[in-house]
């Protein structure tokens, strides 16, 4: 078994779209999913969720706020742990106001 490190950022939009995508063959633990608020003045929402292949959809977050100029994590203390195929997707409230940083420890 193969294990490595990997990051990715995403700038969140006010579509439902996929941040990150487990590959072929892998599990993937997410180590961090940091939600960050780069307007410096009005609060943003951020929805989170996992589309997992074999069984649906799970709502990490729901309409959660992120204040301006501030950070929230989402799965810093628990681990969220993807199969082949599932997706971790977000959508903001207002576009240009949420960044994303996931880590994710990838297993083949």
């Amino acid at each position: 078994m193969a294990n490595t490190f990997k990051n990715a950022y995403y700038d969140v939009t006010t579509s439902l779209a996929a941040a990150y995508t487990a590959p072929g063959s892998t599990t993937s633990i997410v180590l961090t999913l940091r939600i960050t608020n780069v307007d410096g003045a009005a609060d943003a929402t951020i929805t989170a969720q996992v589309v997992d292949g074999s069984s649906g959809d799970a709502k990490l977050a729901h309409t959660m706020t992120v204040p301006a100029d501030s950070s929230i994590e989402l799965a810093g203390i628990s681990k969220i742990v993807l199969e082949t195929g599932d997706i971790i997707k977000l959508q903001a409230n207002a576009a240009g106001d949420l960044e994303a940083f996931i880590s994710v420890l990838q297993i083949t």
